[in-house]
């Protein structure tokens, strides 16, 4: 009788554990089918961004490739709808690449507007200006070789503003892709304090890679110390935010 009694609870346990076994793996299941669904809708949104964007500015030319590195097509199509609809007469970047020619596009469209793209790397502003002529928009864009040199009283590198010529009237709008994370802890904080003087009122600023843990610190530093922007943030895939200097 004890054998049988041992044999059944053997039996029961066994098809407990089989039993957790099984709706263990329909929850990891459902888990993975959520991160799918949410990744296609993701693309999804990618894809219909760079359809609007193409449909807007109709590059002569293919566009570098977009995505890693470079500024993601739902922010690219919200820079071209801003430029196209607001018409800046300039435009300051920080960082080269297809954001230049999408703006630069964009101010070709217009028929007004120049686009002043800083680049520490001599390499990709290279790169930027072959695309440019490539695109037919050597005109409407200057890419700025100014390597990263000690700014601040902290001294964190930032661009040599010594390189940029800016135009007597200010900047209507800024866009922030750079320089990249790995070259100092909150690398894109000087942005604001450094380019703040050289803004119009009204001017738009767009920051990238806004849903980054350093950028939502370097977001919270502005407004403490530059509380004359307002600040708005865009559920894009990496993340952005858009702040208008009052």
């Amino acid at each position: 009788m004890d054998y049988l009694l041992l044999f059944l609870l053997l039996v029961v346990l066994a098809s407990q554990a089989l039993l957790f076994y099984k709706v263990r793996k329909i929850h990891l299941a459902s888990y993975r089918l959520l991160g799918a669904a949410q990744e296609s809708g993701a693309l999804y949104q990618q894809l219909q961004a760079y359809d609007g964007l193409m449909r807007l500015i109709r590059p002569v030319a293919p566009l570098p490739l977009l995505r890693g590195w470079a500024a993601s097509p739902d922010l690219l199509f919200t820079l071209a709808k801003h430029t196209i609809k607001h018409k800046p007469v300039s435009i300051l970047e920080c960082s080269s690449g297809s954001s230049t020619m999408v703006l630069a596009r964009c101010c070709q469209l217009n028929g007004v507007g120049h686009v002043y793209s800083l680049e520490h790397d001599e390499h990709f502003a290279e790169q930027t200006r072959e695309g440019l002529v490539e695109q037919g928009l050597e005109e409407w864009a200057s890419v700025i070789h100014a390597p990263l040199i000690p700014t601040g009283d902290a001294g964190q590198p930032w661009y040599d503003l010594t390189r940029l010529q800016a135009p007597e009237g200010g900047f209507d709008m800024l866009v922030i892709d750079g320089p990249p994370a790995t070259t100092s802890k909150h690398a894109r904080y000087p942005a604001l304090p450094q380019l703040d003087r050289l803004l119009n009122p009204g001017a738009r600023v767009f920051l990238d890679d806004a849903a980054r843990g350093e950028e939502k610190q370097i977001l919270a530093r502005w407004q403490q110390e530059l509380p004359h922007y307002t600040e708005a943030l865009l559920p894009f895939d990496k993340g952005a935010a858009v702040l208008t200097k009052g």
